[in-house]
């Protein structure tokens, strides 16, 4: 389940400054029920991304999207991580032709 949810708004002078985050919950349950015994068990995670600062004023509201840099460079290196080998097999591969 994912919902996204504002903060508590911050007061910076005349301005309010709202944070907005995803919340993305998962529970898993489980129970067994034997003729002598009753067991049971669970799991889950929370995990919280900020996604948006909402600045409130007079003039109106404007709404500051959060980019999440790690992640781009984190998906840069594993899309690099699959290609490097893929050319460096085809050049091989091509070299031992010639």
């Amino acid at each position: 389940m994912s919902e996204v949810i504002e903060g508590e708004p911050i007061q910076v002078g005349r301005r309010k400054l709202v944070p907005v985050a995803r919340v993305t919950t998962h529970v898993r349950r489980h129970a067994l029920i034997g003729s002598h015994r009753l067991a049971g068990q669970g799991r889950g995670f929370v995990r919280m991304q900020p996604i948006a600062i909402v600045e409130r004023s007079e003039a109106g509201e404007r709404r500051m999207p959060i980019q999440d840099k790690t992640r781009q460079a984190l998906s840069g290196f594993l899309l690099a991580a699959f290609i490097i080998p893929l050319l460096l097999a085809v050049a091989v591969h091509l070299a031992r032709k010639r």
